[in-house]
């Protein structure tokens, strides 16, 4: 924790849990395993939570605030950190909840959407089943107008491939597609220009923690600075060292505040005490005799 470990464990388990635990599943199952439980869970909204989840990797950016040579107190590098974190925690975990919680309560979204779009196709050509004319003729039409549509299976028999498999060997990952399974037909579909606009959004998230964090660093982190830790540094250093007698500039806007509540008491209780002493050993040290000038000064009497 003295680093910032627990930037570093929330920037990193959401991603294995979601992200590289699941690929790996899916590579070693080689792929369809996955794919077939996504349709249980609504493999699309995990994917978006695995999405925004990786803007957790972006608290690691918090730790410059240890590196920033402008900034040499501890307390406004601490207090930089905590707000900033906070602040970027909270936005991300509030598009998680509200990822979860537009999936439990089915509100609809783009990617609602999309599943659902996919699901019509999948329910239409299992209608069309029963009739191998009907089913062409269907299948047909949908290929020449449903771009996302690229395997029909049946029976582990492929009757229709949008492109030759080395294509999609080249081009597909294990999360670029999404697979669906009616009775004998089974389906692939093409995620990606959902996760296209999946990587837009979080091109928007990523740009808005940024700005948070620059806000905090370069607004939030000087005011702090200037109003808490400046004045406590000149209080001290007046306390520390004999010859440092420099009062603490109290705003107006600020006197009100703790800080400058006690900066007041020291200009104006403290710093006239110190002056004072200063003074008076001056004035004892000016008649401050050694013994060895006392036999000095009965020699000058007697001559």
């Amino acid at each position: 924790t003295r680093e910032r470990g627990w930037i570093d464990f929330l920037a990193s388990v959401p991603l294995l849990m979601f992200n590289s635990g699941p690929t790996a599943f899916a590579l070693i199952t080689g792929g369809t395993a996955l794919m077939g439980l996504g349709g249980i869970l609504n493999l699309l909204k995990v994917i978006k939570a695995i999405r925004i989840a990786r803007i957790l990797r972006l608290l690691r950016i918090i730790k410059i605030f240890r590196r920033i040579k402008h900034i040499s107190s501890p307390m406004v590098q601490r207090h930089v950190a905590s707000i900033t974190a906070i602040g970027v925690s909270v936005l991300v975990f509030s598009l998680l909840a509200f990822s979860a919680i537009s999936g439990i309560v089915n509100i609809e979204g783009m990617d609602s959407a999309f599943f659902s779009h996919q699901q019509k196709i999948v329910s239409h050509l299992k209608e069309k089943q029963d009739d191998p004319a009907d089913f062409v003729l269907s299948l047909g039409s949908i290929q020449e107008t449903e771009e996302t549509l690229l395997i029909v299976k049946f029976r582990e028999q492929t009757l229709y491939s949008r492109y030759e498999n080395s294509y999609y060997r080249d081009y597909f990952g294990s999360g670029d597609y999404n697979y669906m399974k009616e009775g004998d037909l089974e389906f692939f579909f093409d995620l990606r220009p959902y996760v296209k606009q999946l990587s837009r959004e979080s091109l928007i998230f990523f740009f808005i923690v940024i700005l948070i964090v620059l806000a905090y660093l370069f607004i939030y982190s000087p005011q702090f600075a200037l109003t808490v830790s400046d004045p406590i540094h000149v209080m001290r250093k007046g306390m520390d060292e004999k010859g440092y007698n420099l009062e603490v500039k109290i705003p107006e806007k600020f006197q009100e505040d703790d800080v400058y509540q006690l900066a007041k008491l020291y200009n104006e209780r403290f710093l006239p005490l110190k002056d004072r002493a200063h003074a008076d050993e001056e004035e004892i040290s000016a008649i401050d005799l050694h013994i060895d000038d006392i036999p000095n000064l009965f020699k000058k009497e007697n001559e």
